[in-house]
């Protein structure tokens, strides 16, 4: 997933980009206006106004909130901070704009191993929710050489020494509003880190761009990017590459392990569990986050089917009643209990609901998994 890039590789993306820009097909649009996923995947939802939207990603310094006291900043652009959602916005067509949003998902990852001050890159004009029309005006930006306003920059950037600079490809580079950003936050002497989401264009002419607009910042060669629809399942992945780097964490696998909670968020709200030590247990969190369809099953409970089936050999049999979240072997599918139920000797307990409850007849739809806080 990550990529050490040369002076060939370079010169062999010039050649390619050449040669793709004379024709607009399908494979020359953005990479996903935003990511893809931000996302089913995944990015944050900004607020339903006409003003500039609000963002609420995890610990993430907004508006005139004072950062930290953090030496490491990891700002990114994401197509999900910077738009209006319409009412029937197609979460199939535009993932990406569904919060969360994948280059957003990955910037809270990275955030979560550094510890650093999250700064989202965010334009006073929100772009359309649209596919086709952000799609039009990313190209129109792009061909302008525009440089869209920015709601606000990095109060105190001396403070940081190095930067994690978060973004999707769009039109085979980066949204214009990332090189507002440069322009306007001088990382000149920093350390500077790249990580993106991308289509079938991959980095195409992203580095080229940043490193143009900002001469004087030390960009790592060693970057990380995914496929947009890979995204919403790179934790471990870039976390891992965050490590790699020298920045990542002291907590073991051991002290993640040893509180595990889920949070099942749908429209209604959300329902936390505590999962048990069984190894199934461990075999569905392994898989987190999921974007998944819930089903209505009998009277009692929904279920939804993880892409891979779960270790039962060390889990104890489901029997404790409402709230139970388990696991029914025969089918590979995951059950949660809102009412009593009958013991099956294939049926497996991964844990208690202990927030929320109260709200799992309602989970209907597509619901989002994500390992709680």
């Amino acid at each position: 997933m990550k990529k050490l890039l040369s002076l060939f590789l370079a010169a062999a993306m010039a050649v390619s980009l050449a040669a793709c820009g004379a024709a607009e097909t399908e494979d020359s649009a953005p990479s996903e206006p935003a990511e893809s996923s931000a996302a089913a995947s995944g990015q944050e939802q900004p607020e339903d106004s006409a003003s500039a939207p609000e963002s609420s990603g995890p610990d993430q310094p907004g508006a005139g909130e004072e950062e930290g006291d953090s030496n490491i900043l990891v700002a990114y652009f994401s197509w999900a901070d910077n738009a209006i959602l319409d009412d029937d916005v197609d979460a199939v067509a535009s993932p990406s704009v569904i919060p969360p949003g994948n280059v957003q998902q990955l910037a809270g990852w990275v955030q979560e191993e550094t510890g650093g001050d999250l700064f989202p890159i965010r334009v006073t004009d929100p772009y359309p929710s649209d596919w086709d029309a952000c799609l039009s005006r990313a190209n129109q930006e792009r061909g302008d050489d525009a440089r869209p306003a920015l709601i606000e920059n990095v109060e105190n950037l001396d403070q940081y020494d190095a930067v994690f600079l978060g973004y999707p490809n769009w039109w085979y580079g980066v949204p214009m509003a990332l090189l507002t950003f440069l322009e306007q936050n001088d990382l000149s002497g920093k350390q500077v880190y790249l990580f993106c989401s991308h289509g079938t264009g991959g980095l195409a002419g992203s580095v080229e761009q940043i490193a143009g607009t900002a001469p004087d910042a030390a960009i790592s060669d060693n970057i990380f990017d995914c496929y947009e629809e890979d995204a919403a399942s790179s934790q471990q992945d870039i976390q891992g590459w965050v490590a790699e780097l020298g920045f990542g964490g002291t907590e073991t696998e051991e002290d993640r392990m040893e509180s595990r909670q889920i949070a099942v968020q749908f429209d209604g709200g959300s329902v936390v569990y505590e999962l048990n030590d069984s190894a199934a247990a461990a075999s569905l969190y392994a898989q987190l986050p999921l974007t998944i369809a819930v089903e209505d099953f009998s009277t009692n409970e929904k279920i939804f089917y993880p892409p891979e089936e779960l270790d039962t050999g060390d889990a104890p049999l489901a029997q404790a009643g409402a709230g139970t979240l388990a696991y029914y072997a025969p089918w590979g599918d995951v059950v949660m209990f809102f009412d009593d139920y009958s013991p099956n000797s294939s049926l497996y307990e991964l844990g208690q609901a202990v927030s929320g409850g109260e709200l799992i007849s309602e989970i209907s739809g597509t619901v989002t998994i994500t390992a709680a806080e």
